[in-house]
């Protein structure tokens, strides 16, 4: 798959006064509206939508679908309408069969929401996901990996991934995050993914759960390791799986100093309470929260509904435009977040290729 680096942004939705999408409506009689997780979790990424409105996003001006323009604030009645409709679906679901569940859930969209679709008609979907650590707040023989807080405007944009890393430029300053006992390949995979997750052991081997939340980075450019595989003739295109570069990265020390030179991209994390955020500061909802082009689509809080494939089996979902990414490019490109650990990546990895993507807004 393509990764994208989550990038944490607080936008001034002022300077988002009037938005246009590049969308065209869609006949939602021919679209069967379904939730293959049973709008699970789906409940804590409106909520979390919803507090970002009150507290930092305004939502004076317009946004325009179509060739209708919108008040800004449409965006907002839309979650709550749909959170009404998901919760008589959940009542209904103790005590009907799915499917008449289903037909009252989709006459119920039909009813309440126009919808609309990116112009091509097509969606490129991708996904991503955070990675798991076990780590440390001080070094010792297990934990031996730093992690770098931002040091700061003097320092954040001065040094390269190699010089951080094999020249210790950061080094003995008291700027480590945590220590991780994993290896170099996970650490790039942890800085392209923009966040974690880390289980820090104390002295005693207690276990307190934790975050690793971006913290900014150098702003030098960033090269995938699949590129630089590929192009070294290292390992062809069928073999670009996270697991085949990581297994050939690792046992081959000779390239490892090479690559990342050839990346000088560097990520700082800071050990959080709080989940990974996307735009706004809103906590990432697994399997809830998409990223988005900006350019395309200027706010958070656009709900959408995405019927794709995942390692060949349907998955029609509901989610939430809550993140962008650096590598999320196109008015119809999606990243949807698939949460933690090694099945996220798993299933992060499959999720590669063109479905329906749709934005639900209240009529």
């Amino acid at each position: 798959m393509k990764l994208a680096i989550v990038f944490f942004l607080i936008w001034d939705a002022s300077a988002c006064a009037s938005i246009i999408t590049p969308t065209i409506p869609v006949d939602s009689s021919v679209i069967k509206f379904d939730d293959d997780l049973d709008f699970k979790l789906l409940d804590q990424a409106i909520s979390r939508q919803l507090l970002a409105y009150d507290k930092a996003i305004s939502l004076n001006g317009t946004i325009k679908f179509g060739n209708r323009r919108y008040p800004m604030k449409v965006l907002k009645d839309s979650l709550l309408t749909f959170k009404n409709i998901t919760h008589s679906v959940l009542d209904c679901l103790q005590s009907q069969r799915r499917e008449h569940c289903l037909l009252n859930f989709n006459e119920s969209i039909r009813k309440s929401f126009q919808v609309y679709a990116p112009k091509t008609g097509a969606t490129k979907f991708t996904a991503y996901y955070s990675p798991d650590f076990y780590g440390s707040l001080t070094e010792n023989s297990r934990f031996k990996i730093p992690l770098y807080h931002n040091p700061g405007v003097n320092l954040a944009n001065q040094f390269t991934r190699e010089q951080i890393f094999y020249d210790l430029k950061l080094a003995n300053q008291k700027l480590e995050a945590a220590y991780i006992d994993s290896d170099l390949f996970d650490l790039y995979g942890l800085q392209i993914e923009g966040g974690g997750r880390i289980h820090l052991i104390d002295d005693q081997g207690n276990e307190t759960l934790r975050y690793l939340t971006y913290d900014g980075g150098n702003g030098k450019p960033l090269v995938f390791f699949s590129k630089l595989f590929k192009d070294g003739g290292y390992l062809s295109t069928d073999q670009l799986g996270y697991e085949s570069q990581h297994q050939y990265f690792n046992s081959h020390p000779g390239i490892q100093r090479l690559f990342y030179s050839k990346s000088p991209n560097y990520i700082y994390f800071k050990v959080s309470t709080e989940e990974p955020e996307g735009i706004d500061g809103i906590p990432l909802t697994e399997n809830r929260s998409l990223a988005f082009d900006k350019s395309f689509y200027g706010i958070s809080g656009i709900l959408n509904f995405v019927s794709t494939t995942d390692d060949s089996k349907p998955l029609n979902r509901f989610f939430i435009g809550q993140d962008v990414g650096g590598a999320i490019k196109g008015e119809a490109r999606a990243d949807l977040y698939f949460g933690y650990g090694k099945e996220a990546r798993s299933s992060a990895e499959t999720l590669v290729g063109i479905g329906k993507q749709y934005f639900l807004i209240q009529k």
